[in-house]
């Protein structure tokens, strides 16, 4: 087994241990603000779903303007990472969904108006994410709080118990109404599940996440919105043949554990559908395992129209974008 594939049984606990006492506590400063829960949604009775996550195939094949171009009418559900894009490109979701409990990182995605204060991170500009953050990440920030702050109320938040409360606070600051759900952190019928602990104090239903956003908001789609036919866009889960590892995400973690050998962590996945190899990460790697393990077991048919990536098995249809919006134009209605 290689070694990125050996690091990659870990990354579940690993995510855990991280994740578990800081969406903990996150879960306490967001009390004050706690109101309508992902049960009180008031569900259309709609068909499909398109789930657009931030992978470098969101703007490397552009669905927003398929989308766009459609009379597609089922619902627009956005992880965090992708709102920005969306909205710059005249797509205004009907949700957005946000579950990392980082601390400056993610309120980004949101516009962040205390920007100039934040550490010094090339989080954003060294990844193949929004081109626009290459660019001038000041200058975006700006135009994305403006973009966000307009259309804000139209959009739903579903935020996890978890995030940091500068998510929560931007969220309401731009006129969007939030419904919260909690994280299945663990077992709830195991004794002293932290997840079912979290439950009886708030009374917040629980969610499982997949490890990611953009896992949790294909569960969301079809577990909460009840959707039979759910399309994903931009979930590429590993990276387009050529990028540099420094590109990466976890690239700065994988040097501090392995040093000159960081190279040999990644793993490349041929993808039958595009002809392509492309090449992904232990913590990817691990997101694309544990959704291949939930995808049987959901209440829908899946569609990866992100026409990038290494997520391909069954039961997933691998498809154009185009093919599922002329399949469920008129039946998203």
């Amino acid at each position: 087994m290689s070694l990125g594939k050996k690091l990659s049984l870990k990354i579940g606990e690993a995510t855990a241990l991280k994740t578990e006492s800081i969406g903990l506590k996150n879960a306490k400063r967001n009390a004050p603000y706690f109101s309508n829960t992902v049960e009180d949604l008031a569900v259309s009775n709609k068909e499909a779903a398109i789930v657009i996550v931030g992978g470098p195939s969101l703007h490397r094949k552009n669905p927003v303007e398929k989308i766009l171009n459609s009379n597609f009418k089922g619902d627009i559900v956005t992880a965090d990472g992708s709102l920005g894009y969306c909205l710059r490109n005249g797509l205004v979701p009907d949700y957005v969904l946000c579950l990392d409990p980082h601390p400056y990182r993610i309120v980004r995605w949101f516009g962040d108006p205390d920007l100039e204060s934040r550490p010094e991170d090339d989080y954003y500009s060294r990844q193949d994410l929004d081109p626009e953050h290459w660019k001038d990440e000041k200058k975006w920030n700006k135009e994305l709080i403006k973009l966000v702050n307009h259309h804000g109320p139209r959009i739903k938040a579903i935020l996890s118990t978890s995030v940091d409360t500068t998510i929560t606070k931007r969220c309401i600051e731009a006129g969007m109404e939030i419904f919260w759900w909690n994280p299945l952190y663990d077992d709830i019928d195991e004794p002293n599940s932290v997840a079912k602990k979290l439950n009886d104090e708030t009374g917040i239903p629980c969610m499982v996440t997949g490890g990611n956003v953009g896992t949790a908001s294909w569960i969301f789609a079809h577990a909460i919105l009840n959707r039979k036919h759910v399309a994903l866009a931009g979930i590429d889960l590993s990276y387009a043949p050529g990028t540099p590892h420094r590109n990466t995400q976890y690239y700065y973690e994988l040097i501090e554990l392995f040093g000159d050998r960081a190279p040999e962590a990644f793993i490349d996945i041929y993808n039958p559908y595009l002809n392509e190899t492309w090449f992904t990460d232990p913590t990817y790697y691990w997101f694309k395992n544990v959704f291949l393990e939930l995808a049987p077991e959901a209440n829908c048919t899946t569609y990866n129209c992100t026409e990038g990536g290494i997520l391909f098995e069954d039961p997933i249809k691998f498809i154009p974008m185009s093919e599922f919006l002329y399949k469920f134009t008129e039946r998203g209605e």
